[in-house]
């Protein structure tokens, strides 16, 4: 139990501190490469805790609450200079301080791309067939109801010989309503477990209509085939899954189940957990996934996000270069933070309730 906090400790801090770095580095590099000064690199939150070092006018320091971080820009809180000095952050033309703000979200994408390529060549992904075997058991799910574990092997169904992962999700698919006696090897063992699989409406696309068809589910994932890849493939496969990431995110904030989709610190932490006990490979495939889901949702045009900064400058272009006072720009960025708050605190509630319900993975 000792070695297991640990372990989910350790890739939490890994993965947190992987992303933050990337996504300001980001910012950190296109503000160099712009001619500003950047006088803080800081991961964390909070008094500053340790100075790493010093090079030139930057700063590198450790802040203790490692949930974040930031570039600290010279010029970039000094809203009301008409004449800024040179090397500052309002003083060089808007199309260079857009580039600044999207250069982080840039490599959050970018970093979720290069992992799942990495990947791909060499601990490898996720794209054969299924297995008959469970990688994840959804919580609150007649899977979980009737027993099943992480790494079961189920080997027959209604006494029918289990052939592999696709038979496997057919007797399932077809079962809908009816009772079916599953045997699992588990560790060595085999042993009888029963259960019912719920009815779904599934669309699917037949001669290009929509057709709705119902299929069982018992709520469990099944493995899949691990291939490594070729590094055009992996490329490709890379490719695909950024992609289709990017695309799903907002469908799942913008859906009447948002509260299944969204996700707090505590959420984070249990994934990291799940992903820790089925090893390196799931826990490069998450910080993949949440990389990605950084760089999209702080394109969101919230005021203290990237995509509230990005508005802001649109503002002052259409203003003709004048920017906002420094007491409008105060009242935008205490808005903004109180939305995220407010954020913060609802799925924070919403993952506590989830976790004591037992409708998170475990």
């Amino acid at each position: 139990m000792e070695y297991q906090i640990v372990q989910t400790l350790f890739y939490f801090l890994l993965t947190i501190g992987v992303l933050v770095v990337a996504h300001e580095f980001g910012h950190f590099i296109v503000a160099k490469w712009c001619g500003m000064r950047v006088e803080e690199f800081a991961f964390g939150f909070g008094p500053k805790w340790i100075v790493l070092a010093r090079k030139g006018d930057t700063e590198y320091t450790i802040r203790p609450f490692p949930l974040g971080g930031f570039v600290r820009i010279a010029g970039m809180e000094s809203h009301d200079d008409d004449n800024p000095p040179p090397g500052t952050f309002f003083s060089k033309p808007i199309w260079q301080r857009n580039a600044v703000v999207l250069a982080g979200p840039i490599m959050s994408l970018l970093l979720g791309y290069v992992i799942f390529s990495i990947m791909g060549m060499t601990v490898g992904l996720e794209i054969g067939k299924p297995l008959n075997r469970v990688a994840q058991v959804l919580p609150g799910t007649e899977a979980e109801r009737m027993g099943l574990k992480m790494g079961d092997v189920i080997v027959e169904i209604n006494k029918e010989p289990i052939r592999d992962g696709e038979h496997m999700m057919k007797v399932i698919h077809g079962s809908a309503g009816k009772r079916l006696f599953i045997r699992v090897k588990r560790d060595g063992e085999y042993i009888l477990l029963s259960g019912v699989p719920k009815e779904y409406e599934v669309e699917e696309v037949q001669n290009g209509k929509k057709v709705v068809k119902k299929e069982g589910r018992l709520g469990f994932i099944p493995a899949q085939q691990v291939k490594r890849l070729s590094p055009w493939e992996s490329l490709v496969v890379g490719t695909r899954n950024t992609q289709i990431l990017i695309m799903a995110i907002p469908e799942h904030l913008f859906t009447k189940k948002v509260k299944d989709n969204v996700g707090g610190p505590v959420a984070i932490v249990q994934m990291t957990h799940v992903a820790a006990k089925e090893g390196l490979h799931r826990v490069l495939s998450f910080m993949a996934a949440l990389s990605i889901s950084l760089g999209i949702l702080n394109l969101f045009p919230i005021p203290i996000l990237d995509g509230g900064h990005l508005v802001l400058y649109f503002i002052e272009w259409l203003r003709r270069g004048r920017r906002l006072t420094a007491k409008q720009q105060m009242a935008v960025q205490m808005v903004g933070l109180a939305i995220l708050l407010s954020i913060l605190v609802l799925v924070t509630a919403n993952d506590i309730t989830r976790l004591i319900a037992g409708k998170m993975p475990q």
